[in-house]
């Protein structure tokens, strides 16, 4: 017989049975683990949610902040702080205000568009880290998880600028006979006509179309017209209809007579060198650039247009000005090319620059002799080397909401060296300096003068100009300068005259007497010639130890987002 079951253990295998029988309870267990679950998922949602969120409302911040300091890079840091505040975004652990350059190339990857520190800078890129708000997942973790968002924007701007214009100083028909060489005909325009001129402004952009009607160019591009040598003709009559429809009838009249009077030359002009319109010449010309009304002076691009149609050529004039004492006046001009690549006026974006020609002049005088001189002609032989002139576009500042602010502009003024003496060598070969000796002042039968002077003006350090708003509606010419030796020239070196007397025959101790003779005669005619000199450099926009730079127009688009 086999041994009996002990009731407890039967008892409880029954109920080890039933229990595992048993259905009753098991949704609640399992709903109970599901809804844990369930809440967990919907925590991380809700977590996410709002990281989401919360990128995407520093990433507007950090879009506005990027078109705001792009839109000033002078102050760059301080625009886009200013428009993370306004924003609410104040939290952040770490702000990075880059300005650089931009590059609008689909060639290039992105990354590599723009360049953090180049300049001229057109750009800014700003980046942004900040501690992200959780909710549920502070209870895993105490710290916050971090958010870095970046925006980069471009400055949709440009400014148009000119260097070396100055208005004219008309000297006793000196102007009309430096035109007429360089045009190449015969200029005869009274000083009202050139009064008419200095006032006039000529709009540009009406001005290449007029350009383009007159050289029977359809479908062109501003570029097109700019790639042509017009002859002087064309370009004045062009400027003549731009005047007629301002209603300008003083300068229509002038700029109608002047281009009458050069109708038969066959000089032209290659308007490159006069004008650029860097991004807006590739713009249709009947299309036009609304918002841009840059205009030049009518003399101004008379006077440029004449340098860069004469430029190859030396010219001589036989100045026949009523100068007491000065008996003969002559004087050469060789001038050069601008660097290649740019011109006296241009525009464009922020690193373009301008530049005068470099100009060479050679002015000889004689003096009448009195006193122990008498019937003797003294020689004053001057001779100025200038170096081009620069002006470089800095920056362009946009209000955030359209319009220009302020313009900044750096210029140097070009190097002058000025002599008393002899010249040897070519004047119109830029390549070479012409060598310099001592002069012979007088070669009489009493005495032999022999001289010379020299000096320097200018240096290469960069002056930086700030035009305003204002300032370039109301036309205003801002002048970088060394000295004032354009104004004193012919007295400077004169008074820096070193004087060699050689005495002939039996005149033994005249030679002090004959310096100071010399000096005297020569000091008397200094300041007459140097109004002769400061006219002619003025005629040509140059100027010994200045440089006068213009803003003619600047045109805002508007910051843009880059990537």
């Amino acid at each position: 017989m086999g041994e009996a079951t002990p009731p407890l253990a039967k008892r409880a295998a029954r109920i080890a049975r039933r229990f595992r029988k048993a259905k009753g309870g098991t949704i609640a267990i399992m709903s109970a683990a599901v809804m844990a679950l369930v809440v967990g998922a919907a925590a991380i949602a809700i977590d996410l949610a709002a990281l989401f969120t919360e990128k995407r409302q520093a990433q507007g911040a950090v879009d506005l902040a990027a078109m705001a300091a792009a839109s000033d890079l002078a102050r760059a840091h301080a625009a886009a702080v200013a428009t993370l505040k306004a924003n609410r975004i104040t939290d952040y652990q770490h702000l990075a205000v880059e300005t650089g350059t931009y590059t609008a190339d689909a060639a290039l990857a992105p990354a590599q568009r723009f360049m953090s520190g180049a300049v001229p800078a057109n750009a800014a890129r700003v980046t942004l880290t900040k501690p992200g708000q959780t909710y549920f997942a502070k209870v895993f973790s105490p710290e916050s998880p971090t958010i870095q968002v970046r925006g980069t924007a471009r400055n949709a701007a440009l400014a148009s600028l000119s260097v070396g214009s100055r208005l004219l100083s008309v000297h006793d028909g000196l102007i009309n006979a430096l035109l007429g060489k360089l045009f190449g005909s015969s200029v005869s325009l009274e000083v009202m006509d050139y009064k008419a001129l200095v006032d006039a402004d000529i709009k540009v952009l009406p001005l290449m179309k007029a350009l383009a009607s007159e050289l029977n160019m359809t479908a062109a591009t501003y570029n097109d017209v700019l790639a042509t040598s017009a002859k002087a003709g064309n370009l004045l009559s062009a400027m003549a209809s731009v005047a007629d429809a301002d209603g300008n009838s003083a300068a229509h009249a002038a700029l109608k007579s002047l281009a009458s009077q050069t109708e038969g030359s066959s000089v032209t002009v290659p308007l490159s060198e006069v004008i650029d319109l860097g991004p807006l010449g590739l713009v249709k010309v009947a299309d036009g650039v609304p918002g841009f009304d840059a205009s030049y002076k009518a003399m101004d691009l008379i006077n440029a247009a004449a340098v860069a149609a004469g430029g190859d050529n030396q010219l001589t004039l036989n100045l026949g000005l009523n100068i007491p004492g000065v008996t003969a006046l002559t004087l050469d001009i060789a001038i050069g090319e601008p660097p290649q690549g740019t011109s006296w006026s241009a525009t464009g974006e922020p690193g373009i620059r301008v530049r005068t020609a470099q100009t060479r002049l050679r002015l000889l005088a004689t003096v009448a002799g009195n006193g122990l001189l008498s019937g003797v002609g003294i020689r004053l032989p001057i001779y100025l080397q200038i170096a081009h002139a620069e002006a470089r576009l800095d920056s362009v500042s946009c209000l955030l909401m359209g319009g220009v602010e302020s313009v900044g502009v750096s210029a140097k003024p070009g190097v002058a060296e000025v002599w008393i003496g002899e010249l040897s060598g070519s004047m119109s070969n830029f390549n070479f300096a012409p060598t310099v000796s001592q002069a012979n002042i007088v070669d009489a039968g009493i005495a032999r003068v022999r001289g010379s002077a020299h000096v320097l003006a200018g240096n290469t350090a960069w002056h930086p100009l700030t035009f305003s708003k204002g300032d370039i509606a109301g036309a205003v010419v801002k002048t970088v300068e060394t000295n004032n030796l354009a104004e004193s020239l012919v007295s400077s070196l004169v008074s820096n005259l070193d004087l060699d007397v050689e005495v002939l025959g039996l005149g033994f101790g005249l030679g002090p007497v004959i310096s100071a003779l010399v000096g005297q005669l020569l000091g008397e005619v200094a300041a007459p010639l140097d109004a002769v000199v400061f006219a002619l450099l003025n005629s040509l926009g140059v100027h010994l130890g200045e440089a006068d730079v213009r803003v003619h127009g600047a045109l805002c688009n508007g910051a843009r987002l880059a990537g």
